[in-house]
């Protein structure tokens, strides 16, 4: 795996940073200049400012590294399709390059499967788990609605997605109370590369670990939000059921960006796991 920075490890508070990971550079951003680090990894369609709020919660306490999925963001976008595998893998090339030996990982949606895959295949690079609004496989009844969606975005490019997205990612009180959060969402979607969107979308479907997550050993916080319709309160507990010892936690009206829509329940649910976690609970190779 080839892993290398254009910024030092020892960077500045807030400091961008460009990696290289297999054929693709990474916009990385580093927040907090003590403390643990905390992994943070997006929704397909958006890009690390989705975790503005939370990066600048754990800033003070922890080490908050947020990047921008291959396809996404800042990020390259090379033709695809993609694979979870390797959107697991650029995770562990950022940790290499910028010399983290382990990290607590929280991913939302697509940010979760990357969760899962890295806590397969990468465990002993992980101190916690947080999977939020996220499932444990595609089933192929859905493979038609992914067909849809990048036949559209192929065609009509992400604007044609955007409204059917922040409906299922929000709930129409928060959308209607909230129309610049709602605006600077869109914006993200409007933003990511046809390519990258296509490619993340075909490692999705591809997607299918629910016969391996009893593998995993890290301490796992699962979390979904009340009214998500993707990735539903019985998925999160299937997930939590089959990870050894994982919590569960369900965030009243919320939908699919649970973390956006209830950022105090989710930070208070995230910050007590992460304290008991820190106490050592480096993850077992399956």
């Amino acid at each position: 795996m080839t892993a290398s920075t254009s910024t030092p490890p020892d960077a500045p508070p807030g400091a961008m940073h460009r990696i290289h990971a297999d054929g693709a550079d990474l916009q990385v951003r580093v927040d907090g200049t003590d403390g643990p680090w905390v992994v943070l990894a997006h929704a397909l369609g958006a890009n690390h400012t989705l975790w503005d709020v939370t990066a600048r919660h754990l800033a003070a306490r922890y080490r908050v590294l947020r990047y921008d999925l291959r396809g996404h963001g800042a990020s390259d976008a090379p033709l695809g399709p993609y694979t979870m595998t390797r959107l697991a893998d650029d995770v562990i090339a950022i940790m290499d390059a910028l010399e983290i030996p382990q990290a607590h990982f929280c991913g939302i949606s697509v940010g979760g499967m990357i969760g899962q895959t890295l806590g397969l295949r990468h465990a002993e690079r992980l101190l916690s788990l947080t999977l939020v609004a996220t499932v444990n496989h595609t089933p192929l009844d859905a493979h038609p609605m992914w067909h849809n969606r990048i036949g559209q975005a192929e065609a009509h490019g992400m604007s044609g997605l955007a409204d059917a997205t922040l409906e299922r990612w929000l709930t129409a009180p928060f959308r209607s109370a909230h129309p610049d959060e709602v605006a600077r969402i869109r914006a993200m979607l409007l933003a990511t590369p046809v390519r990258g969107y296509v490619g993340v979308s075909q490692a999705i479907m591809a997607f299918d670990l629910a016969g391996a997550l009893s593998r995993i050993h890290c301490p796992t916080l699962v979390m979904a939000g009340e009214e998500d319709q993707g990735a539903p309160v019985s998925m999160a507990e299937a997930i939590a059921g089959a990870i050894p010892g994982a919590k569960l936690e369900i965030l009243p009206q919320a939908a699919h960006l649970a973390t956006v829509e209830q950022p105090e329940r989710f930070h208070a649910a995230f910050d007590a796991f992460l304290g008991n976690a820190a106490c050592g609970g480096q993850c077992d190779v399956p």
